[in-house]
């Protein structure tokens, strides 16, 4: 693969770049042709906030690569560290430009995401917590991005919700899983215990149970959502009890309650 394409990893990008179609089919259905200019639009500009975020990465962990993945672009030294900045900023000020063709709001939550994304690499990832919100902000955003091409922001401020909670449970389950590796981050196992850091993680995932049924409650979605979302909540109750037993099992089994939680959404918006 070329080395600026590398750097990139694109599949992360394009993976952001269809969720904002898949969003928009959730907001507003069959309707969702009024919409394709500022979706396809929106589409692109996360394409470029996760490419210039993937690059911002690289070089926060640059060092650390040298050793882990030393075929990287950065640690192979293929690619300048100056190269790679002018690269992401370049990125972020295509996107804020993109994004102005759809709305100034919609700059605004472009500028939002890539702070966000900065300050998570150059500080918040290395103090626990805030690390956890700051990742699962930006996973729930995309919901409210959505939103806010199509004019259905109180309509996705409820499973921007539930993105916000199931990614919270399983950010404090990964650093649990991964606690003897970080030697250079303070997270919360670290800071307050594995037993604290398995109850935070246990409440964050009964709340999204719990609330789970709100979005068929609100008429958000129909009733093929509800149906699906048992199956899905079943996926995070077995999550509970992986919890004690096998703490990785139980972040893989959330992961794939996630996936599955999309799938809900898309079910739901039929």
């Amino acid at each position: 693969m070329n080395k600026w394409l590398k750097i990139t990893r694109p599949v992360n990008g394009f993976m952001g770049f269809f969720s904002i179609y898949i969003v928009g089919f959730i907001a507003v259905n069959i309707h969702i042709s009024k919409f394709i200019v500022p979706l396809t639009l929106g589409a692109i500009s996360v394409f470029l906030v996760t490419a210039g975020g993937n690059i911002i990465n690289d070089i926060s962990d640059i060092e650390t690569d040298k050793y882990n993945h030393p075929d990287r672009p950065l640690p192979s030294g293929k690619i300048t560290k100056n190269s790679a900045r002018e690269l992401a900023i370049g990125f972020f000020a295509a996107a804020f430009i993109i994004s102005i063709f759809i709305s100034i709001l919609i700059s605004l939550v472009v500028i939002m995401a890539e702070a966000l994304l900065v300050s998570y690499e150059f500080k918040t990832k290395k103090i626990g917590l805030p690390g956890n919100l700051t990742i699962s902000l930006l996973i729930g955003m995309i919901f409210l991005y959505g939103g806010f091409i199509t004019s259905t922001i109180p309509e996705m401020i409820l499973l921007f919700l539930l993105a916000f909670f199931s990614n919270m449970s399983r950010e404090i389950m990964k650093d649990i899983e991964d606690i003897k590796g970080d030697f250079d981050r303070v997270t919360f196992p670290k800071k307050y215990g594995i037993k604290n850091a398995k109850i935070v993680s246990a409440v964050f995932i009964l709340i999204t149970i719990s609330i789970s049924f709100l979005p068929y409650y609100f008429h958000i979605l129909s009733i093929y959502y509800l149906y699906a979302v048992l199956i899905d909540d079943f996926l995070f109750t077995i999550t509970l009890l992986y919890l004690n037993k096998n703490i990785s099992k139980g972040e893989k089994i959330s992961k794939i309650a996630m996936i599955s939680g999309m799938f809900c959404f898309l079910l739901g918006g039929i």
